[in-house]
């Protein structure tokens, strides 16, 4: 196993992605992004070669649905980027994976969006769970997954209604909250998932969220999910 220190994509950087790189039809040369490159802060590093292949796969396999990938990716992803959530913070080194190391990854999942869409899958990141091709990937698993344990990251990524209304939601970053809602909603239609999240939002505007336990969280959420059925 090789590790590959982590980069970031600076912030001046974010100006080399033009429409034309977006849809595949310009590339990025070395020499065009060695002044954009910098490591991040305490040196991490990854076994990309982890996430390599199983891009690779899905680049060649093409599954029927595109939303697939996800689900594909995200566990390789996660456990190829044992990094602390404040190394994940930084907004760089999601640019850099996803401008830089899996461009065509972006623009295959991500295709036929607008030009708007697609700058959010590569330059997306920060505050916004649902924005970075790859950022979305590692947070979405590291909220969900315990330990060794990625079968709740399954089953959210085979239903994209709970990709799109747990991870959009302000709560998405409290993982008591997130496990206890993926739990609760594993087996539910779409209308109750949606109904669930929307109500538990808002539900949070007279509650300190980070200071519900899982147990508080769950309770709250049955309740929610009973009256939505």
């Amino acid at each position: 196993m090789t590790e590959t220190e982590l980069q970031r994509l600076t912030e001046d950087g974010r100006r080399l992605v033009g429409e034309a790189f977006m849809k595949g039809e310009a590339t990025l040369t070395d020499e065009q992004l060695d002044e954009y490159l910098e490591p991040m802060p305490d040196h991490p590093t990854a076994n990309l070669e982890r996430i390599d292949s199983a891009v690779k796969d899905v680049l060649e396999e093409g599954p029927e649905h595109k939303t697939a990938i996800d689900g594909l990716l995200a566990e390789d992803v996660h456990r190829s980027l044992d990094i602390t959530r404040r190394t994940a913070g930084d907004p760089g080194l999601w640019h850099w994976l996803a401008v830089v190391r899996y461009p065509d990854l972006v623009r295959y999942r991500w295709e036929y969006r607008s030009e708007e869409a697609m700058r959010e899958k590569f330059l997306g990141a920060g505050s916004d769970l649902y924005s970075n091709a790859l950022h979305r990937l590692w947070w979405i698993a590291e909220l969900t997954s315990r330990g060794d344990d990625y079968s709740t990251t399954d089953v959210v990524f085979a239903n994209q209604t709970m990709v799109n209304k747990v991870f959009d939601r302000w709560f998405a970053r409290y993982q008591p909250a997130v496990r206890a809602m993926c739990d609760e909603l594993a087996d539910e239609p779409s209308r109750v998932i949606d109904e669930t999240t929307r109500r538990f939002n808002h539900a949070l505007t007279n509650v300190q969220l980070e200071g519900l336990s899982e147990h508080e969280a769950r309770k709250m959420i049955r309740q929610i999910v009973a009256e939505s059925r």
